[in-house]
């Protein structure tokens, strides 16, 4: 299982591998655009693992995580 919540007690929110790798690889619309909250969370978690590893410039990884976070965001708008 993958904590898409590492931080959060108690909204946890878990996923197994094979659910994580085919929310990542959704691109239908895009990848920043998520149609689930588990979606959202599972780019959101590879996106930061990717920049955190070292794989993704900082001012890349603003503009993705800004994209990808207005997207959303403004959904429930």
């Amino acid at each position: 299982m993958i904590s898409l919540t590492p931080y959060s007690k108690e909204n946890p929110v878990e996923v197994s591998q094979e659910a994580y790798d085919k929310l990542v690889h959704m691109n239908e619309n895009g990848w920043s655009h998520c149609d689930s909250k588990e979606e959202y969370m599972a780019k959101l978690h590879y996106l930061r693992a990717g920049f955190s590893q070292g794989k993704i410039a900082q001012g890349d990884f603003c503009e993705r995580e800004k994209k990808m976070v207005v997207g959303y965001w403004n959904r429930g708008s």
